[in-house]
């Protein structure tokens, strides 16, 4: 639907995609076909174009469908396989990584879980509030983000989005939140990509430092960043525009869902296991965000509740067997 995103599929030789294992086998056939179209060539992989996917699958699975490696396509042309075996993020704590690596596995040993309740606080209240917050639900996320600007006693801005809906129809969804409260100091995400060789993409946090009638300016990555209100449209098929959202691309950041912080390093992480996870996996991507065990703050009532939890744990079935092959 757009002219210069064809184009980049036109010129492009190589694509790298990273977390593989967040996209499903249904959306990678799907993609295969879409590059096919584009380029005009169906007998090989994406039109022609070399893929290389990196990732780990015994982390989190995709959302919905299966595993992409049940995918027709991935199993005729993605042949080459290489297992990365030098850890770069724990590589001052070998005793960290190795303990990791049990829970990756689902096979923790009692040393491991000792080794982890040492991590273990009832409260959260006492920790460093500058801390980042991980949970696995994002009801969780708001509710914590909404009661972190309460506790704030400087004054609230709210910026409203502005919707145009031509086809009533179709239900748009939108990355730019229909609403957000903001304050001096508060911590934010930007939801969509601003400018990506300055690093002001999809992701990226900061700070707030001042606040302005249509706009915010916001630390981030170290450089005073003016954030303004942008346009998101949706398209149909025949290029029409059926929506659009005018609205500040910013929501709060104090804490976010473990599916964020997938691929991320963290200086500090603060997690709370009171919540069951609802994918085992989601145990090993939270604790393994830090480079070392004191960079880790597991939240649980009961200690004898993490000792169940690891005790528990279990790895999907067709992961080891990709693995095993």
């Amino acid at each position: 639907m757009h002219p210069d995103i064809k184009k980049t599929w036109l010129e492009t030789d190589v694509l790298i995609i990273d977390e593989i294992l967040m996209i499903n086998a249904q959306t990678f056939d799907l993609l295969h076909l879409t590059a096919c179209e584009i380029k005009q060539c169906y007998d090989e992989l994406f039109g022609g174009i070399q893929v290389i996917a990196c990732g780990d699958f015994f982390q989190l699975p995709p959302i919905k469908g299966e595993f992409v490696f049940k995918s027709k396509i991935w199993q005729q042309y993605m042949t080459e396989v290489l297992v990365l075996t030098e850890c770069l993020r724990q590589k001052e704590d070998a005793q960290f990584f190795g303990a990791l690596n049990e829970i990756r596995f689902g096979r923790v040993s009692e040393q491991t879980i000792d080794y982890f309740i040492t991590r273990c606080f009832e409260k959260d209240e006492n920790l460093n509030k500058k801390y980042t917050r991980l949970f696995f639900r994002n009801v969780e996320v708001d509710f914590y983000n909404n009661d972190k600007m309460k506790s704030r006693k400087n004054e609230g801005y709210w910026f409203y989005a502005k919707d145009v809906i031509k086809n009533p129809y179709i239900q748009c969804s939108f990355q730019i939140p229909v609403a957000v409260y903001l304050k001096i100091g508060a911590i934010v995400m930007l939801v969509k990509n601003i400018n990506v060789e300055e690093g002001l993409c999809n992701g990226t946090v900061g700070t707030v430092i001042l606040i302005e009638n249509n706009a915010v300016w916001v630390n981030m990555n170290g450089k005073e960043v003016k954030i303004e209100c942008i346009k998101e449209e949706i398209l149909d098929c025949s290029h029409a525009v059926v929506g659009s959202r005018l609205g500040l691309p910013l929501k709060l950041a104090f804490s976010f869902t473990v599916h964020k912080a997938q691929g991320s390093t963290m200086n500090k992480a603060v997690v709370n296991f009171n919540s069951k996870a609802f994918n085992n996996s989601l145990y090993y991507v939270s604790l393994s965000r830090v480079c070392n065990i004191n960079d880790i703050f597991i939240i649980i009532n009961n200690k004898l509740e993490l000792r169940k939890i690891f005790e528990s744990l279990t790895v999907d079935s067709d992961v080891l067997e990709f693995y095993k092959k």
